[in-house]
C-alpha cells in the first residue's frame, strides 16, 4: 500500500499531519491557559468566601452579646 502513494500524495499527507499536530498543540495551550485562569479565580473565590464566613461569625458574636439567639 505504501508503494502505491506518489510523492505528491506523501507531501499532502505529511503536510496534513503537521497541520493537525500544530492545531492540537495550539488547542492544548489554550486549554492549559484556561485551566490556569480557572484555578486562579477559584483561589480568589475561596478567599472571598473565607472573608464572608469571618464577617458572619463576627455578626453572630455581636448578636450573642446582645442576647439575640440565632438559629
Amino acid at each position: 500500500m505504501l508503494e502505491a502513494l506518489s510523492s505528491y500524495e506523501w507531501i499532502v499527507l505529511l503536510t496534513g499531519l503537521v497541520g493537525v499536530y500544530f492545531k492540537l498543540n495550539n488547542d492544548m495551550l489554550k486549554v492549559k491557559s484556561r485551566v490556569m485562569v480557572l484555578e486562579r479565580s477559584e483561589t480568589e473565590v475561596k478567599k472571598m468566601l473565607q472573608s464572608l464566613l469571618d464577617a458572619v461569625n463576627d455578626i453572630k458574636l455581636l448578636l450573642a452579646e446582645h442576647g439575640i439567639k440565632s438559629k
